[in-house]
């Protein structure tokens, strides 16, 4: 075998391997997230949505919970249904959902982003103060800047439960461990 034909076989190899270790890698990618859309039917809380249907037979869960924020208890008045309040507009909109997992929680809601057009449904509720966010630390997500920013706006504006006047001075969990102790 001369050398040319040497090179283009080692060429070929190496080309090979390139081709087998990019495949090997998107293989090992994670998929992407599941995306669906459904129908909203009603807000049961500041940060889950009652859906008209089913997503799916696969998927027969019909509540969403929006990833990454959480709202007032519905008890704390007035933030719990204002946070409510601030889903209302969302009544018989089709949104879009990016599951974060595909297996319902506890309660069989799906936790999901969801944005209506091109809004993400998550950070418009940080942006009016509706909402918090739900671990300061979970940079993970890849909305974790977006919903950050938002949340910080509504921080400094003042608004919803960062109201100077009647801010929420107490997060949902404490007072649910606080109330069920009473």
């Amino acid at each position: 075998m001369g050398t040319f034909a040497r090179r283009v076989g080692q060429r070929s190899l190496i080309g090979l391997g390139i081709i087998v270790i990019i495949l090997l890698l998107s293989y090992m990618a994670p998929a992407a997230p599941a995306q669906l859309t459904a129908t909203v039917d009603y807000a049961k809380s500041g940060n889950t949505l009652e859906l008209l249907f089913e997503l799916s037979q696969v998927t027969p869960v019909s509540t969403i919970r929006l990833a990454a924020i959480e709202a007032p208890d519905r008890e704390q008045v007035p933030w719990g249904p204002q946070a409510r309040d601030c889903l209302a507009d969302l009544h018989n909109q089709i949104i879009r959902l990016e599951l974060v997992d595909a297996q319902p929680d506890a309660y069989n809601r799906l936790w999901a982003y969801g944005w209506l057009h091109r809004d993400s449904i998550n950070a418009d509720s940080l942006a009016a103060g509706c909402t918090y966010l739900a671990d300061p630390t979970d940079q993970f997500s890849p909305y974790y800047p977006e919903m950050l920013y938002a949340q910080e706006e509504a921080r400094i504006l003042g608004l919803g439960i960062w109201d100077p006047e009647n801010p929420l001075r107490e997060t949902a969990k404490s007072f649910r461990e606080r109330s069920h102790s009473l």
